[in-house]
């Protein structure tokens, strides 16, 4: 009996391992690793939040068709029938972007879109129907044809690959540059549906991880690659003879996953770092933003916000591995300083708020007889001091700058009317264009305001206020009647966006954002749909406004 249990276990485990595997879409395996760009559209996902027949049948989509250029077939057939193309709609979209060179050295860049067929023969009827010029030819195991507009099509029985020239830039360096012509489309699908297994991306972990988790969309950001092309186009030579050894971005990426929930859009983000600079960003990591002074900012009517906490530890270590310590050591010898005495004089905490923004009409016309508008805000900076000694040492050298000593402070002329405020004690420096603002953040006297959530416990976070930041805002001045309704309802979108995270974990740097509607009703994507069609509306008012049909 232990026998026959033990073996319906090893097989329960073995669907439920085989179910996880197949989460993971198979056309994966034809986006290479070395792809720089790779956006995925996850519309099994998505498909359970809002139908297809919503996105065909709204308004904006039918004044989107209207507004397409009537060639080579009925566009409203190509766009009202592509949920009869023989498309798996239930399935993940991709789209990645890969640069390499031409032949002639010129820099190519073609973007890839991977769509799963449930059925080819459809797929094949509806590109005969809605792209009537297609020349639809037999190459090996696939077909291919030519879409027009740089687009070129190849399918198989699984998977149709689309792929479009987007840049093709010619090689300026040469004694006489000519523009380079358009890559032989059908041997750059050849190599599409011919990756290599081994060069896959299927095969790398941290990207396999990212599809498993399940978001409506998401993002990865080659950095590896995309530093490895950047050193290669003869950078060194531009930086004075100076290199950076290609350690320090190996294996780096990013990756973002977002997903759409009632009333906001989430997005985690992932910076997996390479191993040579592990050390560094632990160190970036591991140390949250002071309490002591988020609690010192001043918190009412705040339409931005900004901390972190920056280790002076890992900026030498950075230097250090970037072969740039020394060079930063010698460019401070001349002021008498090292980078020992400049980070030591810093804990490396530091926030920046905007207040009270307001743009109001002004009604004095400005010299060329215009009336534009006035804009007024608290701008407020902060930093806690390590070492007070080290601290004034840097300091003096800033007062050669123009700051003038007062009783309470320094402050600085900027302009006409607006001044900067510079005030210090033993634990902090504060500067702000608002002298009571620089001295409720010294003195401390905003610690009874409530702080924003999500802002506390984390080495970095943001936080952009939308409807505070707007609601002071009348730009009848700058805006004409049409801009000023498009204006009115990109005012009524979103409520806010935060940011907050900088943790390492596992050899990486995690972070969280929110941006939140001011809908939290409805999913975000009926709310961006909205917003769309009012949008829209407002454009045609404009159009009528200007006699445009």
């Amino acid at each position: 009996m232990h026998r026959y249990t033990r073996a319906i276990a090893v097989f329960c485990l073995s669907i439920l391992l085989l179910s996880a595997c197949n989460r993971i879409p198979d056309h994966m395996r034809y986006i290479p690793k070395d792809a720089v760009l790779v956006t995925g559209i996850n519309l099994k996902s998505l498909g359970k939040k809002i139908a297809w027949n919503m996105i065909t049948g709204s308004k904006l989509f039918k004044e989107m068709q209207k507004r397409m250029p009537q060639k080579n077939g009925s566009a409203d057939d190509a766009m009202s029938n592509i949920d009869k193309a023989g498309i798996d709609v239930m399935n993940t979209f991709y789209v990645y972007l890969k640069s390499n060179k031409t032949s002639s050295g010129s820099t190519k860049i073609i973007a890839t879109a991977l769509l799963p067929l449930n059925d080819a023969a459809l797929w094949e009827a509806y590109l005969k129907k809605s792209f009537t010029q297609a020349d639809i030819k037999q190459r090996g195991e696939i077909k291919i044809a030519s879409m027009g507009n740089n687009m070129y099509a190849g399918w198989n029985k699984n998977t149709l690959i689309i792929l479009s020239l987007i840049s093709n830039t010619p090689d300026y360096n040469s004694p006489d540059p000519q523009p380079v012509a358009a890559p032989d489309m059908a041997a750059e699908m050849d190599t599409a549906f011919a990756v290599a297994h081994g060069n896959t991306i299927k095969d790398v972990a941290n990207f396999h991880k990212l599809q498993a988790e399940g978001h409506d969309l998401t993002l990865w950001i080659n950095y590896d690659q995309i530093m490895n092309q950047y050193m290669s186009e003869n950078v060194a030579s531009k930086m004075g003879g100076l290199s950076l050894n290609s350690s320090m971005w190996k294996n780096a990426a990013f990756a973002c996953g977002f997903d759409f929930t009632k009333g906001k859009i989430t997005g985690d983000m992932t910076y997996y770092t390479p191993s040579e600079m592990s050390e560094v960003y632990k160190e970036f990591g591991s140390v949250n933003a002071d309490k002591d002074m988020l609690a010192r900012l001043p918190k009412a009517d705040m339409d931005m916000m900004v901390s972190m906490h920056l280790s002076p530890k890992g900026i030498k270590t950075m230097l250090d591995k970037m072969g740039y310590l020394g060079l930063a050591n010698a460019g401070l010898a001349t002021q008498n300083l090292n980078v020992d005495n400049v980070l030591d004089a810093f804990t490396g905490d530091m926030a920046f708020t905007v207040n009270r923004l307001s743009i109001k009409p002004d009604q004095t016309p400005n010299e060329f007889g215009i009336k534009t508008s006035k804009t007024e805000m608290s701008m407020s900076y902060v930093l806690k001091i390590n070492k007070k000694e080290n601290f004034m040492k840097l300091f003096d050298i800033a007062k050669q700058a123009g700051l003038v000593a007062t009783t309470n402070g320094y402050y600085m002329q900027v302009g006409v009317h607006d001044s900067v405020f510079v005030l210090l004690n033993d634990q902090y420096a504060v500067a702000s264009n608002k002298y009571a603002d620089a001295n409720a953040i010294l003195q401390g006297t905003n610690k009874g305001q409530k702080l924003p959530a999500n802002i506390e416990g984390h080495p970095f976070a943001m936080l952009l206020d939308i409807q505070q930041s707007v609601k002071n805002m009348d730009l009848s001045n700058t805006l004409s009647f049409s801009d000023s309704l498009m204006f009115g309802e990109s005012k009524k979108l979103l409520s806010g966006v935060s940011v907050n995270g900088g943790e390492f974990k596992d050899n990486a740097m995690t972070s969280h954002m929110e941006l939140n509607f001011t809908n939290t009703e409805e999913n975000s994507i009926i709310a961006l749909l909205d917003f769309g069609m009012r949008l829209n509306d407002a454009s045609m008012q404009r159009r009528m406004s200007e006699g445009v049909k």
